[in-house]
């Protein structure tokens, strides 16, 4: 089970409207299911310019996150030239990882399209995978004020 932190953190969020193009779709001109997960690395880029958390700024400092767990649930589709709005929430743990949750909806009729969580963690360039909030991580929680004074080496 995951333990968040307390209720005092505050909620690091990015959202976002872009249009479908005509190369995302699939042959029954809806948005092929794989390039959500495209949108939501997007998602995740606009997040890290926003809050100082590139993903050069994690490799800068000695480490990859790959993402190790994604889930989405498929809601409605989606057609070209539809505009959508993609939100990113950064979910706090005190655990040596980043969760996001994303969603997407169309404003045009307020239908949830997807909603999804991927989980990230964190390994050294030598291909070591990092069980404690590297130093960089756990200043960059305590900026934002979401929990990064837990696991610090």
């Amino acid at each position: 089970m995951e333990t968040q932190v307390n209720s005092n953190t505050q909620t690091l969020s990015v959202s976002f409207d872009f249009q479908v193009p005509f190369y995302d779709l699939d042959g029954i001109q809806m948005v092929w299911h794989g390039n959500y997960v495209k949108y939501m690395e997007d998602a995740r880029e606009r997040f890290g310019a926003k809050y100082g958390f590139e993903y050069l700024h994690i490799f800068n400092s000695g480490y990859t996150a790959p993402v190790v767990d994604l889930h989405i649930k498929y809601r409605n589709s989606a057609r070209i030239s539809e505009t959508l709005r993609m939100t990113i929430t950064y979910v706090p743990t005190r655990a040596a990882k980043m969760m996001f949750r994303y969603e997407i909806m169309r404003p045009s009729d307020n239908a949830l399209i997807i909603e999804a969580e991927t989980t990230q963690l964190f390994v050294s360039r030598s291909g070591e995978f990092e069980p404690t909030n590297p130093d960089f991580y756990a200043a960059w929680k305590e900026r934002w004020n979401v929990g990064g004074s837990y696991d610090r080496k």
